[in-house]
């Protein structure tokens, strides 16, 4: 069997603080051998038990213990010390160093960025992680959103595709319609083109709606968080992959006059940190992970399922290329340049990523071991 992914590639302070304050905080005195020790924050909207919450975690496992102790990180989730979208905020005004964010929370800020949040686009979430990392250094504009925002990329991180949970069965494209379902970024445009009804609240509140009637359905939440964070399984006992593909990445920023504080042995051990976590995406890891996602599907009763691609194409071509000439525009408009180049560079980078990968997505690793038919 595949692995599940591979590729070769409590509370704040109560006023703000400046990135000044920020890098004074971020030093921690000395050790017993008179080296300077570093104490950090890191924000995450994330649950404690989640896919990329069990990765921040090994990721400051494997800092704290390469670097003797000279850094201490303490990590805040479920939004305890920033709000979801206040992640890119907090690492820039010092009330956190570190956090957890997504460019579709700021699309102003990343207009280039946000290229990931156009579906119908990239099946290989993991491809498309390794065209970001890339892009960072082979896109001079690229990189440019992040230094004019003053935070470093630690990593980006890959969300699996977008999932579509019913509580009935929902394998046409058809379906969707009338449907009041639950979606983010520019995934809410899609489900309008099909004629669904587009509500955009936070991943937090899809439980408590679904279980109110408030709504029918949700999108745009991978597999594995549905099941392992938040228990959708509980309330909607349909999932099925729509081959829409990857709508959204995330990623880790450091407040950068903290980055730049560090010494450079620190900062090695830091970038290592994220090539191990991040790098290979393969073995125990990511495969403890599916398992745990197959585990909680069948816990919960989950019925399992993907779209044939007659249903897929169907979506596919009701949305055209509206998604990404939208997502085009909104990057002129915030004053990205050549934007027409740079979609076809990471085109070409994400092609070459997918060629050298052998992702499967979470339903289709169920599946294979026999759950969720």
């Amino acid at each position: 069997m595949k692995t599940p992914m591979s590729t070769k590639k409590a509370a704040a302070a109560g006023v703000l603080a400046t990135a000044a304050l920020a890098l004074t905080a971020c030093s921690g005195g000395a050790n017993a051998q008179g080296q300077e020790t570093f104490d950090l924050t890191w924000t995450s909207y994330t649950t404690p038990t989640g896919y990329y919450s069990m990765a921040m975690d090994r990721w400051i496992e494997i800092v704290e213990e390469k670097s003797d102790g000279r850094v201490e990180i303490e990590p805040f989730y479920m939004g305890s010390l920033c709000a979801t979208t206040d992640g890119l905020a907090c690492a820039k005004d010092g009330r956190a160093d570190i956090a957890y964010t997504s460019p579709a929370f700021h699309p102003a800020e990343f207009p280039l960025a946000n290229v990931v949040t156009v579906p119908f686009v990239a099946q290989d979430p993991i491809a498309q992680t390794a065209a970001a990392n890339e892009l960072y250094d082979a896109n001079e504009a690229y990189r440019a959103e992040f230094e004019t925002q003053g935070v470093h990329p630690l990593y980006f991180a890959p969300v699996s595709t977008s999932i579509l949970g019913t509580k009935e069965s929902a394998t046409a494209y058809s379906d969707l319609e009338g449907l009041s379902v639950r979606g983010t970024a520019r995934m809410l445009t899609a489900l309008e083109i099909a004629k669904a009804n587009p509500s955009a609240i936070p991943v937090s509140e899809i439980y408590e709606s679904i279980d109110n009637g408030v709504i029918d359905a949700w999108s745009s939440t991978g597999l594995d968080s549905a099941l392992t964070e938040w228990n959708l399984g509980e309330v909607t006992g349909h999932m099925t992959d729509t081959n829409s593909g990857s709508f959204i990445n995330v990623m880790a920023i450091i407040n950068d006059e903290v980055w730049q504080s560090l010494p450079e042995d620190i900062q090695t051990i830091m970038t290592e940190a994220s090539d191990e976590v991040w790098g290979g995406l393969e073995g125990e890891f990511l495969t403890s992970i599916y398992d745990a996602t197959c585990a909680k599907a069948d816990e919960q009763g989950v019925t399992l399922s993907t779209w044939s691609e007659t249903e897929s194409q169907k979506w596919a071509d009701a949305v055209g290329t509206n998604l990404l000439e939208g997502w085009k525009t909104e990057a002129k408009n915030a004053g990205a340049a050549d934007v027409d180049a740079f979609y076809d560079q990471y085109l070409d980078i994400y092609s070459a990523a997918e060629a050298d990968s052998s992702y499967i997505s979470p339903v289709q690793y169920c599946l294979d071991k026999g759950i969720g038919k």
